[in-house]
């Protein structure tokens, strides 16, 4: 059945069946703009809480005393306050009303507070088993629909008409659907919901204009106003209710002669007129002309900017509201573009607080546009100034938890790692939410690994601190024998890391000289080498013939005719002690020029030398 069959069929009865009003008020308001980590931050949840305040108090008949107001509180507040709630309900009597307000993130189970989750079954039920006559429960949460049971609400339990019992029972007012989200507009600084249910309040929803707004009136008021607003939007919101209620009478939640001032909308064609503060900061209330009658909206005394919408244009006055009615019909209006909205993007005042809920409003639509980096810093600056800011620490922490996530995509797991941590250290009550529990898992996983990475680096520096290798630049050897000949002294220079090493060596038999670079590439204490260098024969300076012959491939040569002129390159193994000594061994090949001949030889010789460094 469509919705508006409904309430014209079910409502209207219901209403026959309300008592006037409960002689005693209670209200419990929660507005929580952060949400669980993968939330996309609310601006205006917690401001919301507080105009439903004000109004409940201004006209509702509520004393200031009886309604609570919790910004972003954590589970165990919230199971604390009801309980607390129903204390006071019995020490007042039975004989009275309790309103529940929520605006702020959920799904379809569980509002999305810190702490332990509360689920909706827990909150209706705590409204259900309530000892007040009248309970009232408001939601403006995006499928906060869910808890009505069925889609687009309506009655799930009868009530009987009965003229010798008051009113009593629970009903539910939601601002959407179970599978719709609820919206919030930087034109109205709030949500849809909550801006059309305090401005019915306030008078817009007395449709009969007997001074009473009804529980029927401003539902229906909220209902099409909302619905009306979001229609071209990619989420249209349809609120629902249910209604678990029996007796007679009206449920008035708002007397408008209770409040001591506000503006009267002339009579005539329908317009919309839109109430701000003088700075045009904040809007207040609005409400639209009727043909028939005079629409009153209530404010407290003060100064304020009253806008007409025009198609094409704003019509914009300003009023001093000291008490009793102002007839908006006797203000001068002047003409405005259409495009300049109802209220301005930043706060032209000195006031500390007006500044810093301007910043706390930009931070969490920097974090919501995906400015990560430029929310944190702001909510920074906001915890400076205020360092208890609670609302600026929860956005603080999921500024770090989106640049983690940007880390992560990069591969940057040391910051990623580092803006976890941080963001816990900000928020401890992280731990507990449901969102975050991916992210602990990533931050353990990071640290065991970073562990691990750390344990093998600091038992590398040891090794290499108790490396002699890294500790020893200059040496001395003997080559007992090689391709540089046999009984080769030498003089060793280690360079680039300790891995290279440049050796000049002297050759008493042939006589000569050696040059030969090799490299050692482990910095253990056994490393493989490979070595390449020339020899130059000292003899051809004085003509003296070098004694003794070599058998090289078959063929007898003198000593002199091997090691005269020859490069060499050789592979091997090497020992190096604690102490700097080392033993190198291996293989390696000669090539030389053949006696009397253009030809080159070659030659494989074994290599075994000793060495010290120091």
């Amino acid at each position: 059945m469509p919705m508006r069959a409904v309430l014209s069929r079910c409502l209207p009865l219901l209403l026959l069946a309300l008592p006037a009003a409960a002689d005693v008020r209670f209200a419990v308001l929660i507005g929580a703009n952060a949400g669980w980590t993968n939330d996309r931050p609310l601006r205006h949840a917690e401001s919301d809480a507080e105009r439903v305040q004000q109004a409940l108090i201004e006209v509702g008949g509520f004393e200031a005393q009886r309604v609570v107001l919790l910004r972003d509180p954590d589970t165990a507040e919230v199971r604390a306050q009801l309980r607390r709630l129903n204390d006071r309900v019995r020490a007042a009597g039975d004989d009275a009303l309790v309103v529940f307000y929520y605006s702020g993130h959920a799904d379809a189970r569980q509002l999305h507070l810190r702490g332990l989750p509360i689920t909706w079954d827990e909150v209706v039920g705590a409204l259900r088993d309530s000892p007040a006559r009248v309970r009232l429960g408001l939601f403006d949460a995006c499928r906060s629909g869910s808890i009505l049971g069925t889609k687009g609400g309506g009655p799930v339990a009868s009530f009987e008409v009965r003229a010798e019992e008051p009113v009593q029972g629970l009903a539910l007012l939601t601002s959407s659907g179970a599978d719709e989200l609820s919206q919030e507009t930087r034109t109205l600084q709030g949500s849809v919901f909550t801006h059309h249910f305090v401005s019915g309040l306030k008078g817009a929803a007395d449709g009969n204009h007997d001074g009473l707004v009804t529980l029927n009136e401003l539902y229906q008021y909220s209902f099409e106003r909302t619905e009306a607003d979001t229609a071209a939007t990619a989420v249209p919101q349809r609120p629902a209710f249910r209604l678990e209620l029996k007796g007679q009478g009206d449920l008035v939640l708002a007397r408008l002669v209770s409040a001591s001032a506000g503006v009267v909308l002339p009579r005539g064609e329908a317009r919309r007129y839109v109430i701000t503060d003088a700075l045009e900061w904040h809007l207040v209330a609005e409400g639209r002309s009727a043909p028939g009658a005079d629409v009153k909206l209530m404010l407290k005394p003060g100064a304020y900017k009253v806008k007409r919408v025009l198609d094409d244009t704003l019509e914009v006055a300003e009023v001093s509201v000291k008490g009793g009615l102002t007839q908006v019909s006797q203000l001068r209006f002047s003409p405005q573009p259409l495009a300049s909205g109802f209220i301005k993007g930043r706060p032209e005042t000195q006031d500390p607080d007006e500044v810093h809920e301007y910043k706390r409003g930009e931070a969490l639509r920097l974090l919501d546009n995906g400015e990560a980096y430029a929310a944190g810093v702001l909510f920074d600056e906001l915890l400076r100034e205020t360092p208890g800011d609670v609302g600026a620490q929860r956005g603080k922490a999921r500024a770090l938890v989106r640049q983690a996530e940007a880390f992560e995509r990069v591969g940057d797991h040391a910051a990623e790692s580092a803006a976890l941590k941080e963001a816990l250290h900000v928020e401890p009550q992280l731990s507990e939410d449901p969102d975050f529990a991916r992210w602990y898992r990533r931050m353990v996983e990071l640290e065991s690994e970073a562990g691990r990475e750390k344990v093998i680096d600091q038992t590398v520096q040891q090794e290499i601190s108790e490396n002699p290798r890294l500790k020893k630049t200059f040496g001395v050897g003997l080559d007992v024998f090689s391709t540089k000949g046999v009984l080769v002294l030498e003089a060793d220079v280690a360079l680039l890391y300790k891995k290279v090493f440049v050796s000049l060596g002297f050759a008493p038999i042939a006589p000569g000289l050696d040059l030969s670079v090799k490299y050692v590439p482990l910095g253990w204490k056994v490393s493989p080498w490979v070595q390449a260098g020339a020899f130059y024969n000292l003899s051809k300076l004085w003509s003296k013939a070098p004694g003794g012959t070599v058998t090289a491939n078959g063929q007898k040569l003198n000593y002199g005719d091997i090691w005269s002129t020859l490069i060499h390159a050789d592979v091997g193994v090497q020992y190096f002690g604690s102490l700097g000594f080392h033993i190198d061994g291996g293989l390696g090949i000669m090539f030389f020029p053949k006696p009397n001949s253009s030809e080159w030889m070659w030659w494989f010789f074994p290599n075994l030398s000793l060495g010290w460094m120091f």
